[in-house]
């Protein structure tokens, strides 16, 4: 879950609050989508071969018609038609060429403004692509909008719950002790305010990795994941979660940080915290 330390002297990415950094995401944008549009190797280490995804499209009802958000080379594809009408949405032209199942029903459009009428599907489903969006509440937003009444929403993809854990796109800064409490004490700071006083932090990395570095897994995310903000801003739209678990709680080896995190997950912001999360929620 922790990122390793790097051998590269880099920039320190800037650490921001997702929903009030309206002057740079339109840049951190279009850096992002231009990424994705030149790096193929990005695209040839996705497979759709994933039980998670598998796992994730089992929450979706037969005959639905089915909505993949960011679905990037539609690898969901494969368990989805097998349980509905299939429609794949991405930002990237080069993910979407890359789409390894042909006659898809596929569009180029960001998931931040979908292009389709509301209550438009019965499913809703965005796999390991929430971590890479600038404006995740917006994201979310979107994809309530456009679920039926009773319809539902999957979500599946890693997340950083505790304050101390981050993605690969901060990795060139992580094996600064500075750094990682700096890093530590705002994320823990945004998280208290969240829990206490309902003000979602939603942490934004301005620069990862990915746009400086060799690429390496989640190098390019830039939204740290916290499955609690994201679940408690759902409930706020009138969806209610009916399913959620991760598949490693991420505890180690060590007894007394074993102990440590166990007592953290009692907490209401750290229950579902682990590696790769599902959560389904429905309208």
């Amino acid at each position: 879950m922790q990122g390793r330390k790097s051998t590269q002297a880099a920039a320190v990415p800037t650490l921001g609050h997702g929903e009030n950094k309206e002057a740079s995401s339109p840049r951190l944008k279009h850096r992002l989508v231009e990424f994705w549009n030149t790096q193929p190797l990005y695209w040839d280490g996705i497979t759709d071969d994933s039980p998670h995804r598998e796992r994730a499209a089992s929450f979706i009802p037969q005959g639905s018609c089915i909505l993949d958000v960011a679905c990037g080379s539609a690898a969901n594809a494969i368990w989805l038609t097998r349980r509905g009408t299939y429609f794949g949405a991405d930002i990237s032209q080069l993910g979407l060429r890359r789409a390894q199942h042909k006659n898809l029903q596929l569009i180029c459009a960001d998931a931040e403004k979908l292009p389709f009428a509301h209550s438009s599907f019965d499913a809703v489903i965005s796999t390991y692509a929430l971590e890479h969006c600038v404006h995740p509440a917006r994201v979310l937003r979107e994809m309530s909008r456009v679920v039926r009444p009773n319809g539902r929403i999957v979500l599946l993809g890693p997340s950083w719950d505790l304050p101390f854990w981050y993605p690969n796109a901060l990795q060139s800064c992580a094996g600064t002790p500075g750094w990682r409490r700096s890093y530590t004490w705002k994320r823990l700071l945004g998280q208290l305010r969240g829990w206490l006083l309902g003000r979602l932090p939603f942490f934004i990395i301005e620069d990862p990795d990915a746009l400086r570095l060799p690429f390496v897994y989640d190098a390019d995310a830039v939204y740290v994941v916290w499955s609690y903000e994201v679940i408690q801003v759902m409930k706020s739209w009138g969806l209610r979660l009916v399913h959620c678990d991760v598949d490693d709680r991420m505890l180690g080896t060590h007894a007394a940080v074993r102990l440590f995190k166990r007592l953290l997950y009692r907490l209401p912001p750290y229950r579902y915290a682990g590696s790769t999360i599902l959560m389904v929620f429905e309208r």
